[in-house]
């Protein structure tokens, strides 16, 4: 990144008083983290900001400093001096938190996938998380990074690496990871609250994809049903992370979760072991990630989406491509 365009956008940050920041629909720690580690940063400097995720903080950070704070969407009324979207991949994943016809002004992000849809862009692909392009840079445009920034960064960092998993984790990453640490960050509680930490719902939803999980080769997959939701009483339209438990398989070479949504629609979540590349099976059907996590929505039923997804992956596997998939009702 070009010193022109730090220069650029921390001038841009000191001259502007009101701040809208966003990020992308069904939010991760790192897309909640990122927005309240700019948010916070800029209120600390005195700024005035609104934060919003268009489907709101999902209960497991809803412990972080500044979460209560973050809106739906940025009201329509208020006038905005500067537009940040972080840890979005494109411009329509922002959802409903950002009016249609308002442009973005600073786009921060660390997928490959990126659209640069921005006015000015900070995308760093080799980043192993958005929180840590913000931890880099946040001082060099003139921020600050309190104990409640180093706090929700930390969260973002350890969410996105996997709790330091993933082949994008560095030596400068555990560094960064100390950084924070020094700053304040609370790292053990961190840890435990995004990694290990489940609710009763969580835990009874992961039982109906335990139960169905089948694997064949070095492929492990599962799927869950709205009933599944509405049974284990899970408030959320995702896999409560259960994909994450999957790919631990010593079997597993790649994990896959079918979500069942409305419309009808189905979410897929593949995850990795290293050497694979997942995001490029997220591409072919519209979606996007990182090698080792990546996700993709597609129209249809359970049973229409399954076979064709999970035909695709074992193909990209090298295995036999032959499945039959019979969905109960």
């Amino acid at each position: 990144m070009s010193e022109d365009l730090h220069t650029l956008i921390a001038g841009r940050i000191a001259k502007a008083q009101r701040f809208a920041v966003v990020s992308h629909i069904n939010p991760d720690g790192d897309a909640v983290g990122s927005v309240l580690g700019l948010g916070l940063a800029l209120k600390a400097m005195g700024k005035q900001v609104w934060m919003a995720l268009c489907h709101g903080v999902p209960p497991d950070y809803r412990f972080l400093p500044g979460a209560d704070r973050i809106l739906l969407a940025i009201p329509e009324d208020v006038s905005i001096d500067m537009v940040i979207a972080v840890d979005s991949g494109d411009r329509e994943r922002l959802g409903s938190a950002l009016p249609e016809d308002w442009r973005v002004d600073l786009n921060i992000d660390h997928h490959a996938t990126n659209t640069h849809y921005g006015l000015m862009n900070v995308v760093e692909p080799d980043a192993p998380s958005t929180t840590a392009v913000l931890a880099r840079y946040l001082p060099r445009w003139g921020l600050p990074i309190t104990t409640e920034v180093a706090t929700v960064l930390l969260a973002g960092l350890i969410t996105d690496t996997l709790g330091f998993r993933t082949e994008s984790v560095t030596p400068d990453t555990l560094r960064l990871a100390a950084d924070l640490m020094e700053k304040g960050a609370p790292l053990s509680t961190l840890y435990y609250e995004t990694m290990v930490a489940k609710s009763f719902p969580a835990l009874r939803y992961w039982g109906f994809g335990l139960a169905r999980m089948q694997r064949q080769g070095a492929l492990v997959w599962t799927y869950v049903t709205q009933k599944d939701r509405e049974a284990a009483g899970y408030e959320l339209e995702d896999d409560a992370d259960l994909v994450n438990q999957l790919v631990s398989l010593r079997e597993a070479e790649i994990a896959l979760i079918f979500v069942e949504r409305s419309g009808p629609r189905v979410k897929m979540s593949w995850r990795a072991k290293p050497g694979w590349d997942v995001s490029t099976l997220a591409k072919r059907f519209g979606g996007g990630g990182h090698a080792a996590a990546a996700g993709a929505i597609l129209s249809g039923t359970l049973e229409e989406v399954i076979p064709r997804v999970l035909e695709a992956t074992l193909a990209f596997m090298g295995q036999e491509t032959h499945v039959s998939v019979s969905i109960p009702s």
